[in-house]
């Protein structure tokens, strides 16, 4: 005889059945909730017309937004291109599986944010599509590495090829400097020519050198870009070096308004170290101020520039009264292929290579900056 349950026994049996499913999909939602809480992927689920019904804390520290934001927004206006993410997302309601890519979001500040997008259709138990999850991934840090990269090895070729051009215009400097001695020594002996016409033609003479030697000057750098060039320390005075600078930067600085004041002592500052070296960084923070006063467009303008001794180290300092550097770019300034200036004005390579030469001759670099006031350069480098 078979035993038959009753009805109590039965509704007993159907919700012991009950509560074990519900404390499954308690821990399940448990495990869900935890998930949506500590990864730093942006995590988010949207309903079947693409409204967000679900954001992760990593969506939060990837965009910046948080839940009570942007809850109930369509997830394509988080997106720097809104129909394009609305192309993807039709795109992955047709596969009916994941779709990765990388797609670009914007951040609550502005900026774009890159990620790498894996796209899940959301189905329920008749197979239905009910909405979206979306799993995205912030490589913004390696899309800038990447382009870093690429940016690197063109001016690697650059280098190479400004390298070679820099060696041919040498020959001929070297041919225009021993031609300009030839002439200066004929000059001396030649007889029946008046003090005005000699003077006259010994100044062209001095003139044609001091060209050849700023060219030279301008040729150094470059053919050291394909090497790592050594140090080569001798003793020298500091101020002259600096004033060097000066009247080597003349022809950009005798069409503007600007002023440069030296703060120099009245007796020498000797160095020990590589002038060639130093005199590239002067040459270009001096033109770097030079350029931020002339943007700011003001009347009086001013670059000033103090050396001193301080303990065991020489302080340079170059200030300038130009447009400072924005406040959201000061932490890049010594960045591979940063620059403020606009594309075809600089190449971000100045500031990077100045702090190396400093690094390689033991000393340091660094400055200070108000937005619309000025920038101070303070290079640091050690007496011996």
């Amino acid at each position: 005889m078979e035993l038959i349950d009753s009805p109590e026994l039965k509704l007993k049996k159907i919700a012991r059945e009950l509560a074990s499913h519900k404390i499954e999909l308690h821990q399940i939602r448990g495990y869900l909730q935890c998930i949506l809480q500590n990864s730093n992927d942006m995590i988010f689920a949207t309903d079947v017309d693409g409204i967000l019904v679900s954001f992760s804390k990593g969506g939060e520290k990837v965009l910046g937004y948080s839940w009570e934001e942007i809850g109930g927004y369509f997830v394509k206006q988080l997106c720097v291109d809104p129909g394009t993410f609305d192309e993807i997302m039709a795109m992955a309601q047709e596969k009916e599986s994941a779709v990765r890519l990388e797609f670009p979001f914007r951040h609550k500040k502005g900026h774009t944010v890159f990620c790498d997008v894996s796209l899940i259709n959301l189905t329920n138990s008749k197979g239905q599509r009910v909405g979206t999850v979306g799993v995205c991934r912030d490589i913004s840090r390696w899309k800038k590495l990447q382009d870093d990269l690429m940016r690197i090895d063109r001016l690697a070729e650059i280098g190479r090829i400004a390298s070679g051009i820099a060696h041919e215009i040498n020959n001929p400097l070297a041919i225009i400097s021993e031609a300009s001695g030839w002439v200066s020594e004929v000059v001396e002996e030649a007889k029946g020519l008046g003090s005005e016409e000699r003077e006259e033609i010994e100044k062209a003479i001095r003139q044609i050198n001091e060209q050849a030697r700023r060219c030279r000057a301008i040729t150094h750098p470059l053919l050291g870009l394909m090497r790592d060039p050594i140090p080569e320390k001798k003793e020298f005075d500091i101020h002259e070096l600096l004033k060097e600078t000066i009247r080597f930067l003349m022809p950009e600085l005798k069409y503007t308004s600007i002023e440069i004041v030296f703060n120099f002592s009245n007796e020498p500052l000797l160095i020990n170290s590589d002038p060639k070296m130093i005199e590239q960084v002067f040459v270009n923070l001096i033109s770097n101020a030079v350029y931020a006063v002339k943007e700011k467009n003001s009347d009086e303008g001013l670059i000033e520039i103090g050396a001193y001794k301080s303990d065991s180290n020489i302080e340079i300092k170059i200030s300038d009264n130009g447009t400072g550097i924005p406040e959201d770019k000061q932490n890049r300034v010594f960045s591979l292929s940063f620059t403020t200036k606009p594309p075809g004005k600089g190449t971000g390579l100045g500031l990077f290579m100045c702090q190396n030469i400093i690094k390689k001759l033991g000393g340091k670099i660094t400055f200070s900056t108000q937005w619309g006031v000025g920038t101070t350069f303070t290079i640091q480098l050690p007496l011996s």
